[in-house]
Protein backbone atom coordinates (compact mmCIF):
# COMPACT_ATOMS: atom_id res chain seq x y z
CA UNK A 1 0.00 0.00 0.00
CA UNK A 2 1.33 3.44 -0.93
CA UNK A 3 2.42 5.77 1.85
CA UNK A 4 -0.06 8.65 1.90
CA UNK A 5 1.44 10.48 4.86
CA UNK A 6 2.81 13.31 2.74
CA UNK A 7 -0.43 13.80 0.86
CA UNK A 8 -2.37 13.70 4.13
CA UNK A 9 -0.19 16.41 5.63
CA UNK A 10 -0.68 18.69 2.63
CA UNK A 11 -4.43 18.07 2.78
CA UNK A 12 -4.48 18.89 6.51
CA UNK A 13 -2.46 22.09 6.02
CA UNK A 14 -4.73 23.22 3.19
CA UNK A 15 -7.86 22.42 5.20
CA UNK A 16 -6.63 24.58 8.07
CA UNK A 17 -5.83 27.47 5.73
CA UNK A 18 -9.14 27.09 3.89
CA UNK A 19 -11.04 27.17 7.17
CA UNK A 20 -9.18 30.33 8.22
CA UNK A 21 -9.90 31.94 4.84
CA UNK A 22 -13.63 31.17 4.90
CA UNK A 23 -14.06 32.19 8.52
CA UNK A 24 -12.33 35.55 8.01
CA UNK A 25 -14.30 36.08 4.77
CA UNK A 26 -17.61 35.34 6.48
CA UNK A 27 -16.73 37.71 9.34
CA UNK A 28 -15.56 40.50 6.99
CA UNK A 29 -12.07 40.25 8.47
CA UNK A 30 -10.28 41.39 5.32
CA UNK A 31 -6.84 41.34 6.96
CA UNK A 32 -7.25 37.69 7.92
CA UNK A 33 -8.68 36.97 4.48
CA UNK A 34 -5.70 38.50 2.71
CA UNK A 35 -3.25 36.63 4.93
CA UNK A 36 -4.98 33.29 4.31
CA UNK A 37 -5.28 33.96 0.58
CA UNK A 38 -1.59 34.80 0.39
CA UNK A 39 -0.54 31.57 2.10
CA UNK A 40 -2.90 29.45 -0.02
CA UNK A 41 -1.75 31.15 -3.20
CA UNK A 42 1.85 30.24 -2.39
CA UNK A 43 0.82 26.58 -2.30
CA UNK A 44 -1.70 26.61 -5.13
CA UNK A 45 -0.88 29.35 -7.68
CA UNK A 46 -2.27 27.09 -10.39
CA UNK A 47 -5.77 27.59 -8.98
CA UNK A 48 -5.73 31.37 -9.50
CA UNK A 49 -5.49 32.66 -13.09
CA UNK A 50 -4.09 36.11 -13.75
CA UNK A 51 -6.53 39.00 -13.76
CA UNK A 52 -7.72 39.95 -17.22
CA UNK A 53 -6.85 43.54 -18.30
CA UNK A 54 -9.70 45.99 -17.78
CA UNK A 55 -11.78 43.37 -15.99
CA UNK A 56 -14.71 45.23 -14.44
CA UNK A 57 -17.37 42.58 -13.81
CA UNK A 58 -16.98 40.71 -10.54
CA UNK A 59 -17.03 36.90 -10.76
CA UNK A 60 -20.22 35.30 -9.46
CA UNK A 61 -20.21 34.41 -5.76
CA UNK A 62 -21.66 30.89 -5.68
CA UNK A 63 -22.27 31.05 -1.93
CA UNK A 64 -24.70 33.90 -2.53
CA UNK A 65 -26.36 31.94 -5.32
CA UNK A 66 -27.03 29.04 -2.95
CA UNK A 67 -27.92 31.35 -0.05
CA UNK A 68 -25.28 30.05 2.37
CA UNK A 69 -22.42 31.48 4.40
CA UNK A 70 -18.89 31.04 3.11
CA UNK A 71 -17.66 29.03 6.08
CA UNK A 72 -20.28 26.28 5.93
CA UNK A 73 -19.38 22.59 5.92
CA UNK A 74 -19.58 20.42 2.76
CA UNK A 75 -22.79 18.78 4.02
CA UNK A 76 -24.47 22.18 4.25
CA UNK A 77 -23.32 22.97 0.71
CA UNK A 78 -24.95 19.77 -0.59
CA UNK A 79 -28.19 20.42 1.30
CA UNK A 80 -28.36 24.01 0.02
CA UNK A 81 -27.67 22.89 -3.55
CA UNK A 82 -30.51 20.37 -3.54
CA UNK A 83 -32.85 22.88 -1.91
CA UNK A 84 -32.14 25.59 -4.50
CA UNK A 85 -32.25 23.14 -7.43
CA UNK A 86 -35.59 21.65 -6.33
CA UNK A 87 -37.08 25.12 -5.78
CA UNK A 88 -35.96 26.17 -9.26
CA UNK A 89 -37.42 23.06 -10.90
CA UNK A 90 -40.68 23.55 -9.01
CA UNK A 91 -41.12 27.23 -9.82
CA UNK A 92 -39.31 27.74 -13.13
CA UNK A 93 -38.95 26.16 -16.56
CA UNK A 94 -35.35 24.95 -17.09
CA UNK A 95 -35.75 24.90 -20.88
CA UNK A 96 -36.62 28.59 -20.87
CA UNK A 97 -34.08 29.59 -18.22
CA UNK A 98 -31.21 27.29 -19.06
CA UNK A 99 -28.44 29.72 -18.14
CA UNK A 100 -29.72 30.20 -14.60
CA UNK A 101 -30.29 26.47 -14.23
CA UNK A 102 -26.73 25.72 -15.39
CA UNK A 103 -25.41 28.25 -12.88
CA UNK A 104 -27.14 26.37 -10.07
CA UNK A 105 -25.69 23.07 -11.34
CA UNK A 106 -22.23 24.66 -11.55
CA UNK A 107 -22.53 26.00 -8.01
CA UNK A 108 -23.38 22.57 -6.64
CA UNK A 109 -20.55 20.89 -8.53
CA UNK A 110 -17.85 23.48 -7.80
CA UNK A 111 -18.55 23.97 -4.09
CA UNK A 112 -18.63 20.20 -3.48
CA UNK A 113 -15.12 19.67 -4.92
CA UNK A 114 -12.35 20.83 -2.52
CA UNK A 115 -9.92 22.11 -5.17
CA UNK A 116 -12.64 23.75 -7.25
CA UNK A 117 -14.13 25.34 -4.13
CA UNK A 118 -10.73 26.68 -3.13
CA UNK A 119 -10.16 28.05 -6.63
CA UNK A 120 -13.57 29.75 -6.50
CA UNK A 121 -12.82 31.23 -3.06
CA UNK A 122 -9.48 32.65 -4.15
CA UNK A 123 -10.78 34.07 -7.45
CA UNK A 124 -13.98 35.59 -6.03
CA UNK A 125 -12.29 36.74 -2.84
CA UNK A 126 -9.48 38.41 -4.79
CA UNK A 127 -11.95 40.27 -7.00
CA UNK A 128 -13.88 41.55 -3.99
CA UNK A 129 -10.69 42.59 -2.18
CA UNK A 130 -9.56 44.53 -5.26
CA UNK A 131 -13.00 46.12 -5.66
CA UNK A 132 -12.90 47.31 -2.03
CA UNK A 133 -9.31 48.58 -2.40
CA UNK A 134 -7.95 46.21 0.21
CA UNK A 135 -5.31 44.83 -2.19
CA UNK A 136 -3.66 46.35 -5.30
CA UNK A 137 -5.41 46.39 -8.68
CA UNK A 138 -3.06 43.70 -10.00
CA UNK A 139 -4.59 41.23 -7.54
CA UNK A 140 -1.48 40.73 -5.43
CA UNK A 141 -2.51 39.34 -2.05
CA UNK A 142 -0.92 42.17 -0.07
CA UNK A 143 -2.78 44.70 2.07
CA UNK A 144 -2.87 48.17 0.52
CA UNK A 145 -2.39 49.93 3.84
CA UNK A 146 0.75 47.93 4.52
CA UNK A 147 2.00 48.71 1.03
CA UNK A 148 1.39 52.43 1.54
CA UNK A 149 3.02 52.56 4.98
CA UNK A 150 6.11 50.60 4.02
CA UNK A 151 9.13 52.93 3.59
CA UNK A 152 10.88 52.72 0.23
CA UNK A 153 13.54 50.04 0.18
CA UNK A 154 16.95 50.60 -1.40
CA UNK A 155 17.45 48.69 -4.62
CA UNK A 156 19.69 45.70 -4.20
CA UNK A 157 22.36 45.50 -6.87
CA UNK A 158 24.19 42.24 -7.27
CA UNK A 159 26.53 40.79 -9.81
CA UNK A 160 25.89 37.24 -8.67
CA UNK A 161 23.97 35.21 -11.26
CA UNK A 162 20.64 33.78 -10.14
CA UNK A 163 21.00 30.03 -9.93
CA UNK A 164 17.77 28.21 -10.71
CA UNK A 165 17.50 24.81 -9.15
CA UNK A 166 16.84 22.01 -11.66
CA UNK A 167 13.39 20.47 -11.49
CA UNK A 168 12.94 16.83 -10.48
CA UNK A 169 12.77 14.45 -13.41
CA UNK A 170 9.14 13.64 -12.63
CA UNK A 171 8.11 17.27 -13.10
CA UNK A 172 10.16 17.54 -16.30
CA UNK A 173 8.28 14.52 -17.68
CA UNK A 174 4.93 16.02 -16.73
CA UNK A 175 5.91 19.21 -18.57
CA UNK A 176 7.16 17.34 -21.61
CA UNK A 177 3.92 15.36 -21.84
CA UNK A 178 1.96 18.65 -21.49
CA UNK A 179 0.15 17.30 -18.44
CA UNK A 180 1.07 20.43 -16.49
CA UNK A 181 1.99 23.98 -17.45
CA UNK A 182 3.95 26.81 -15.89
CA UNK A 183 1.34 27.53 -13.20
CA UNK A 184 1.32 23.91 -12.06
CA UNK A 185 5.13 23.82 -12.07
CA UNK A 186 5.16 26.91 -9.85
CA UNK A 187 2.64 25.30 -7.50
CA UNK A 188 4.71 22.13 -7.19
CA UNK A 189 7.90 24.16 -6.69
CA UNK A 190 6.29 26.14 -3.87
CA UNK A 191 4.95 22.97 -2.27
CA UNK A 192 8.37 21.29 -2.46
CA UNK A 193 9.80 24.29 -0.65
CA UNK A 194 7.09 24.22 2.02
CA UNK A 195 7.07 20.43 2.44
CA UNK A 196 10.61 19.24 1.64
CA UNK A 197 10.02 15.90 3.34
CA UNK A 198 7.06 15.01 1.09
CA UNK A 199 7.92 13.02 -2.07
CA UNK A 200 7.24 14.86 -5.32
CA UNK A 201 5.03 12.00 -6.47
CA UNK A 202 2.77 12.58 -3.44
CA UNK A 203 2.48 16.26 -4.32
CA UNK A 204 1.54 15.41 -7.90
CA UNK A 205 -1.03 12.81 -6.86
CA UNK A 206 -2.61 15.04 -4.20
CA UNK A 207 -3.03 17.78 -6.82
CA UNK A 208 -4.84 15.34 -9.10
CA UNK A 209 -2.60 15.93 -12.11
CA UNK A 210 -2.35 12.16 -12.73
CA UNK A 211 -3.85 9.00 -11.28
CA UNK A 212 -2.05 6.08 -9.62
CA UNK A 213 -1.62 4.08 -12.84
CA UNK A 214 -0.27 7.08 -14.71
CA UNK A 215 2.17 7.71 -11.88
CA UNK A 216 3.47 4.14 -12.24
CA UNK A 217 3.99 4.78 -15.95
CA UNK A 218 5.86 7.99 -15.19
CA UNK A 219 8.19 6.15 -12.80
CA UNK A 220 8.75 3.50 -15.46
CA UNK A 221 9.50 6.22 -17.99
CA UNK A 222 12.12 7.68 -15.65
CA UNK A 223 13.80 4.28 -15.51
CA UNK A 224 13.61 3.64 -19.27
CA UNK A 225 14.95 7.10 -20.10
CA UNK A 226 17.83 6.74 -17.64
CA UNK A 227 18.73 3.42 -19.29
CA UNK A 228 18.52 4.84 -22.80
CA UNK A 229 15.72 2.43 -23.73
CA UNK A 230 13.48 5.22 -25.09
CA UNK A 231 13.79 8.90 -25.90
CA UNK A 232 11.67 11.79 -24.66
CA UNK A 233 9.66 12.03 -27.87
CA UNK A 234 8.66 8.38 -27.67
CA UNK A 235 7.67 8.83 -24.04
CA UNK A 236 5.41 11.81 -24.91
CA UNK A 237 3.60 9.86 -27.62
CA UNK A 238 3.12 6.78 -25.43
CA UNK A 239 1.98 8.85 -22.45
CA UNK A 240 -0.52 10.62 -24.69
CA UNK A 241 -1.83 7.21 -25.74
CA UNK A 242 -2.32 6.21 -22.11
CA UNK A 243 -4.17 9.36 -21.16
CA UNK A 244 -6.36 9.48 -24.27
CA UNK A 245 -7.07 5.83 -25.12
CA UNK A 246 -6.46 3.95 -21.88
CA UNK A 247 -3.67 1.75 -23.26
CA UNK A 248 -0.75 1.65 -20.81
CA UNK A 249 2.35 3.59 -21.75
CA UNK A 250 4.54 0.47 -21.80
CA UNK A 251 2.10 -1.31 -24.11
CA UNK A 252 2.04 1.67 -26.46
CA UNK A 253 5.84 1.70 -26.61
CA UNK A 254 5.88 -2.01 -27.43
CA UNK A 255 3.08 -1.85 -30.02
CA UNK A 256 4.87 1.00 -31.79
CA UNK A 257 8.09 -1.02 -31.82
CA UNK A 258 10.01 1.39 -29.63
CA UNK A 259 10.50 -0.95 -26.70
CA UNK A 260 11.54 -4.59 -26.57
CA UNK A 261 8.77 -6.79 -25.24
CA UNK A 262 11.34 -8.47 -22.97
CA UNK A 263 11.68 -5.52 -20.61
CA UNK A 264 13.57 -6.20 -17.37
CA UNK A 265 11.26 -6.22 -14.34
CA UNK A 266 11.08 -2.78 -12.78
CA UNK A 267 9.75 -2.06 -9.29
CA UNK A 268 9.49 1.46 -7.92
Amino acid sequence: MADTGGANRIELESQILCSALRTSWAENDFKGQVKSCSELYQLFPDLVPDLRPNQTELPRDLYTLLGIDRDVTPSVVVAAYFRVAKKFLRECAPKEQRLEYYRILDAGFILRKPRLRLSHDLIVGRAQLVDKNHIPDDGTFELMELTEERPPQPMMVTTQPIVQQPLPMLIELLKAAQIIGSAEVQALTNQMRSFPEVPVSDLVLSAGYVNENEMKSLHLAEFLLSQGKIDIGQFCVAMYDERMSGIRMAESLQVRGWLDTQVPRYDK
